[in-house]
């Protein structure tokens, strides 16, 4: 029932579970007072029949907290009670080339399994970003370059819910790029190096290139 009046809506549902016997009731309701929680023992078979309600306020806010949680994603869904969630990313562009550059900021394992210390969700989130992962790579060119890394660890085992004193990753991927060790690095600016003379711009950061790795 989506029409733009609250009541009616609850009307319909109730019809439709009296009369039509519909197994599943679904209201549009915007008015705050109804979505009130002391309304929440309302909405059942013995008084509203009304099984999912939707508000559009609380989905458009909804929608834009996963777009502040996933910055580099085009939507972000969550599944399994927020255990899990699909991220949608910016290959179809890619494979437009609508850019040359591309910043895709993952921040699910951090922040909803690392500091929540649940390594099952962390897990199942590592899964999708390696399937997103296989995806990618099937669509790279010749010279197009993967750079991997993260900001900090934060392990969901360790019993501690702050940032752990861990080394993070600097992979980078490249067809037909044999597999090598390039050392370990000191700053983050190793990889904005990298990147400035990836694209043959001025290198302004104190920080260790690793382009000469891609030849």
């Amino acid at each position: 029932a989506v029409t733009r009046n609250d009541e009616i809506n609850m009307v319909i549902c109730q019809i439709a579970f009296s009369i039509f016997k519909i197994p599943k009731k679904i209201a549009r309701i915007r008015s705050q007072d109804y979505l009130n929680p002391k309304f929440t023992t309302v909405y059942n078979k013995e008084n509203l029949p009304i099984d999912v309600i939707i508000s559009p306020e609380i989905e458009i806010a909804k929608s834009i907290q996963r777009k502040l949680e996933a910055p580099g994603a085009l939507d972000s869904v969550p599944f399994a009670d927020n255990k899990i969630r699909l991220l949608e990313i910016l290959i179809n562009e890619y494979e437009d080339n609508s850019y040359d550059f591309y910043f895709i900021n993952l921040v699910d394992l951090d922040m909803l399994y690392g500091h929540r210390e649940d390594p099952a969700g962390y897990y199942e989130g590592l899964k999708i970003i390696d399937d997103g992962l296989d995806k990618l790579m099937s669509v790279l060119n010749d010279e197009d370059i993967i750079i991997i890394t993260g900001d900090h660890g934060t392990d969901p085992t360790d019993g501690k819910t702050d940032h752990s004193r861990e080394y993070v990753p600097f992979v980078i991927y490249k067809k037909n790029l044999n597999p090598k060790y390039i050392g370990e690095g000191n700053t983050f600016s190793d990889i904005a190096s990298t990147i400035s003379d990836i694209y043959e711009i001025e290198n302004i950061f104190p920080g260790k290139s690793s382009a000469n790795h891609l030849s």
